[in-house]
């Protein structure tokens, strides 16, 4: 700590800044914790998920849904594609009740379809950040009225 603003404080340990490289944040962290290792574990380190939310057919009657579903079957139901680093559980109440919500979601989301992405996750940010544009584009190639997905 600097001398200047030392002035009456004691401390064991010594803060400094070090880099979230995540989310390009600076965050203050004491010597003891920086010397902690790195985390080891598959869930740790492979915490993001990919999603899927079966959507009311009522949904395909936008306009905007049905441009970018041309190819569609109507067979096939309505289903949002979505990625998330917490548990695809707790994001679809969050799109439920409102919290940072698609708004697609929010007013037509029925319930999840873990047949569709359970065998995928858990997976690293990159990975999950691109999976979720293959599995739309594979999902829409099958006959899927597919929304989200980036």
């Amino acid at each position: 700590m600097h001398p200047k603003y030392a002035h009456g404080v004691q401390s064991a340990t010594v803060a400094r800044p070090r880099v979230n490289r995540a989310f390009n944040r600076v965050r203050i962290v004491s010597d003891d914790e920086s010397m902690k290792s790195s985390q080891t574990s598959k869930e740790q380190k492979f915490h993001h998920s990919v999603y899927v939310v079966l959507l009311d057919d009522a949904v395909a009657k936008h306009p905007s849904i049905l441009r970018v579903n041309s190819t569609r079957d109507p067979l096939k139901p309505c289903v949002y594609v979505g990625m998330i680093g917490l548990p695809v559980e707790e994001r679809f109440e969050n799109h439920k009740n409102g919290y940072k919500s698609a708004w697609i979601v929010k007013k037509y989301g029925v319930r999840l379809m873990p047949e569709l992405y359970e065998h995928l996750n858990p997976m690293p940010f990159d990975a999950a950040a691109q999976m979720e544009t293959e599995l739309a584009e594979d999902l829409r190639a099958q006959g899927y009225t597919v929304t989200g997905g980036r």
